[in-house]
């Protein structure tokens, strides 16, 4: 009788030791399904190769028509009257006053900033488009413009008109 103790005693170890098995596969091979099913093996697949092309159907811009003398001319009729400035967490918040001179309505400007050091160094320069619509012989007050940041140091602001589009 004892043999067939000893013999139930290894069907029981056996069993317990392939019910280990099956309740570690089991959970894997569910969450396995699971991924499967909702789809979150995308990462496995090749992604497509994005290409874009661009063509240049007409210049909108109307100062590449004109001569640079001509745009020059032009650009003059266009002044910043005032300009507001203050640095709100690094970042420069403009309020100007943009007054158009010239024959054409302006739709927007092209301003350049350059900010001074306490020693009228400057100390960096950015142009921002300024999309906006100024009737001739008129100016208008834009407020809001955001440059961008600046430094800690800087202490003035020097501002001139880069483009113009009408």
């Amino acid at each position: 009788m004892a043999g067939r103790r000893g013999k139930k005693a290894k069907v029981k170890k056996v069993f317990i030791l392939l019910l280990k098995w099956i309740s570690a596969i089991v959970p894997v091979c569910a969450f396995i399904y699971i991924l499967y099913y909702y789809k979150q093996f995308d990462f496995l697949k090749a992604k497509p190769v994005i290409t874009s092309k661009t063509e240049v159907i007409s210049q909108p811009d109307s100062s590449s028509l004109i001569s640079i003398e001509a745009k020059d001319r032009v650009l003059k009729k266009i002044k910043i009257l005032e300009n507001e400035w203050h640095a709100v967490g690094g970042i420069a918040i403009h309020s100007m006053n943009i007054e158009n001179t010239a024959a054409k309505r302006l739709t927007s400007v092209e301003v350049e900033f350059k900010y001074l050091s306490d020693t009228q160094a400057v100390l960096t320069s950015k142009i921002v488009t300024i999309k906006t619509s100024i009737a001739p012989g008129k100016s208008e007050k834009v407020s809001g413009v955001s440059v961008g940041y600046v430094s800690g140091s800087a202490v003035g602001c020097d501002t001139r008109v880069v483009n113009a589009r009408f």
